[in-house]
């Protein structure tokens, strides 16, 4: 159990209240027991002493038991009782008599009077006390139950934390269709309850901004798909090209944000299959639509074709094509390098030093906000949340110039 939970918390509580009350019950029940044994030990003496008065005055009584039992004295039936009270029981005094030898005796915490005038013995016990512990008794059966109750009731109250718990890790990763309302009227459900509306809004949220880039890129696919047809008209044929590349980088680039929609809304299914890495990074390069000539001049790859890796095939190419196009741009000589080592791909390119740490470059819209010259905008963003997502690693190194990224493919936590 973790050791800073609220159930771990409120058994410690529990056990506690449980060893104190007790220990609270137990020393009252001993000073009970001495007072109640005082208040015998004084009957005895003047049950006793009356007797003797009474003796001395010629007016012995009639019946010996009807008058100890005014004193709250009975007589003791039970022959095991009475021997083991007369054999084991501590004599606390003794006194000889007219109406014979008198003797108190303590046994188990109990008073009793022994009478024997060598004619006959009766052996009596005290009754004061016995309805005073039985009091305390239930009263510590009571405090007990409330305890128990007040234990329960508590831990009833907090489970449904658990259940929401688990609503909201199934929220943070992305299941929208989670419900959490409660009928209770105590804090927790008042939370729970927030909560559902919070999932609620942001439901409908979600479903509005997808229902508005969904549409937009519906809308814009009709009149990029109208002029590639229109494209394949033009009669130049380098014109006609040129343009036909130009209504191609336009569908790649709304399929692109479609999965970058996904990615951010964290919607997105990993499909991991293993791959060769090299044609992953093959599917990357033709992403970026370049010409023969410019591709030749601006990439160096050299991927090992034996590293195999598990991946989304799609989604791990569109990062690695947003890693090269960053390189190119932002290089001062507009080449990349590709290489592998040690189970890791490596992108390199020549360049100027950050103006700015990397972590805040992997922060979305970065460029807008403090280096619109150099910053990597929202590119970096995308390829970090793919490459956790996969849960890989990557680092960022400038060395002698270079700005080197390293994918540590070796590093992967999910299958």
């Amino acid at each position: 159990m973790n050791r800073h939970s609220l159930g771990l918390k409120i058994t410690v509580v529990f056990i506690f209240s449980l060893v104190f009350l007790g220990l609270f019950f137990g020393l009252l029940h001993e000073h009970q027991n001495e007072k109640n044994l005082e208040n015998m030990k004084q009957r005895q003496f003047q049950s006793i002493n009356y007797l003797l008065v009474m003796y001395r005055n010629n007016q012995a009584p009639k019946d010996i038991e009807e008058y100890f039992d005014n004193f709250g004295l009975k007589r003791v039936t039970n022959k095991n009782l009475s021997a083991s009270v007369l054999e084991k029981g501590v004599v606390i005094f003794q006194r000889a008599s007219i109406a014979g030898r008198l003797s108190s005796i303590i046994y188990n915490d109990r008073y009793y009077l022994y009478i024997d005038n060598f004619v006959s013995s009766v052996l009596l016990e005290s009754q004061d006390g016995k309805r005073t512990n039985d009091n305390l008794w239930i009263a510590f059966v009571i405090a007990l139950g409330f305890f128990i109750y007040l234990f329960i009731s508590l831990f009833r109250s907090i489970f449904p934390l658990r259940e929401l718990r688990e609503k909201i890790q199934k929220f943070a990763s992305g299941d929208m269709n989670i419900e959490c309302k409660s009928d209770k009227k105590d804090e927790i459900a008042e939370v729970a309850n927030e909560f559902d509306r919070a999932v609620g809004k942001i439901r409908d949220l979600i479903h509005s901004r997808q229902l508005f880039l969904r549409t937009i890129m519906h809308e814009l696919k009709t009149p990029i798909g109208k002029g590639r047809i229109v494209a394949e008209m033009v009669e130049d044929n380098v014109a006609k090209g040129r343009l036909i590349s130009i209504f191609e980088r336009l569908d790649l680039l709304i399929s692109e944000f479609a999965k970058i929609e996904q990615l951010v809304s964290r919607s997105y299914k990993l499909n991991i299959k293993e791959y060769n890495l090299l044609h992953v990074v093959d599917s990357g390069v033709d992403l970026l639509m370049l010409d023969e000539a410019k591709k030749e001049k601006c990439l160096v790859v050299d991927v090992s074709s034996d590293l195999m890796v598990h991946v989304d095939f799609d989604l791990m190419a569109l990062a690695l094509k947003n890693l090269m196009d960053n390189a190119i741009k932002y290089s001062s000589n507009h080449k990349v390098s590709l290489y592998t080592k040690e189970g890791c791909l490596c992108i390199e390119n020549e360049g100027e030093p950050l103006k700015m740490s990397i972590d805040e470059y992997y922060e979305a819209f970065v460029s807008g906000a403090k280096d619109t010259k150099k910053g990597l905008g929202l590119g970096l963003y995308i390829i970090k949340s793919i490459v956790e997502l996969h849960g890989f690693s990557i680092s960022y190194q400038y060395v002698e110039r270079m700005h080197r990224f390293t994918i540590d493919f070796s590093s992967q936590k999910v299958g």
